[in-house]
């Protein structure tokens, strides 16, 4: 999926929660990405794992799909012990088009889906002892509770 063939029309990167991003970079991407990474800073279930300066790349192709890739930004100066960094990952299928609200649940079911399958093994996000659900409700990306069906809070919304 990501070649090092592959012609980009552009690629934007930026951090993980804002609020700074290109000018130029697709808004409702953006947006997103953003919403999803505030979430990324609370209820986590796995290892200590440092986020905060994670960066977001999307890259834009000819056909205005993107592909996505969250990668850890520079440690800190005073890393606590026994945090780790983030391993990044990449994925695709983001098209330019979709809504905000349409991609968030993406991101964030792709995020999730990426940090349960990789090492060491993290939940995110949870409730309880209970993995959360992206989906779209009423024309707004939220986390539900799988097995209730209950609505948690929006996404970007669920640490505060």
């Amino acid at each position: 999926m990501f070649s090092p063939e592959t012609n980009y029309l552009n690629v934007w990167t930026f951090p993980i929660t804002g609020p700074d991003a290109p000018d130029d970079a697709p808004m409702n991407i953006v947006g997103a990405c953003h919403a999803v990474g505030r979430d990324l800073q609370c209820r986590w279930h796995g290892p200590d794992t440092y986020v905060q300066n994670c960066l977001w790349t999307v890259s834009l192709l000819d056909t205005d799909y993107c592909h996505l890739m969250l990668e850890a930004g520079p440690r800190p100066r005073r890393k606590t012990t026994g945090t780790v960094a983030l391993k990044g990952f990449g994925f695709g299928g983001l098209h330019v088009e979709q809504s905000v609200q349409e991609l968030t649940v993406l991101i964030a079911g792709e995020v999730q889906d990426q940090l349960a399958s990789g090492m060491p093994f993290v939940q995110w996000p949870i409730n309880e002892q209970r993995m959360l659900m992206p989906t779209c409700r009423d024309g707004h990306a939220v986390w539900v509770v799988r097995s209730s069906d209950h609505v948690i809070a929006e996404i970007g919304a669920l640490c505060g």
